[in-house]
């Protein structure tokens, strides 16, 4: 939807016709939005301009304020060549795992980062199902990497057999893979199995796991380097 929107700048206050989007982010209905006000820091003829808007949901039973930026961009073709920027409103989560870790399992960094949103988002339902998952990849991919004959073998096992048969030789590893396997088919099946523990203990023992691994990973590189 066009609409005319006063835009202060430094430099002066023109009306510039923007792409005004015709739906609430926050109860999702559809509606003409007000626009209460137009600013930027930039002067109107800087090549780099950026603008903001602040805009309120027209439901009656919403009323609530959102933001919306616009970024010039000359060769658009759109009227008034400003562009909407797409705002997610979610903050940028740090993720702190085992240096080397990617190494061994990139999938288990993509799946374990993918769960931290998750949890940090308030779905601690399906957060657990995606730490069991990231559980799984990061054992797995490690016993390749150990036992790269039986590559195809080890992709059809079942994880708890995996740890069983190839993790005899890290016994402190082997139970840390255990305990997080445990919690994490607790995560995922109707009844709980162990009640006394809970998502922060398998992160806990997961985020263990994978120190583990990485210092195996990291012993081997200095053995190929001494050797």
């Amino acid at each position: 939807m066009l609409k005319d929107v006063v835009i202060k700048f430094r430099d002066s206050s023109p009306k510039i016709s923007l792409d005004i989007p015709n739906h609430c982010p926050h109860c999702g209905k559809i509606m003409i939005p007000h626009i209460h006000e137009g600013a930027s820091e930039f002067n109107h003829g800087d090549s780099k301009r950026i603008i903001g808007i602040l805009a309120q949901c027209a439901d009656v039973d919403c009323k609530k304020f959102f933001a919306l930026s616009y970024k010039y961009n000359p060769t658009s073709q759109y009227p008034g060549s400003y562009l909407l920027e797409n705002y997610t409103y979610s903050v940028p989560i740090n993720v702190s795992l085992p240096e080397n870790i990617e190494k061994v399992s990139s999938k288990f960094v993509e799946i374990y980062k993918q769960s931290v949103e998750a949890e940090s988002s308030g779905l601690d339902q399906i957060a657990g199902v995606g730490y069991r998952k990231a559980t799984e990849f990061l054992i797995k991919d490690y016993a390749i990497r150990v036992n790269s004959e039986d590559k195809e073998k080890i992709e059809n096992m079942f994880l708890g057999k995996v740890i069983d048969d190839y993790l005899n030789d890290f016994q402190k590893l082997q139970n840390l893979a255990r305990a997080s396997t445990w919690i994490g088919n607790d995560e995922t099946h109707y009844v709980r199995r162990h009640e006394n523990k809970d998502i922060n203990d398998m992160k806990k023992f997961i985020l263990s796991a994978a120190q583990f691994i990485a210092a195996d990973y990291d012993a081997d590189e200095a053995l190929n380097f001494i050797s």
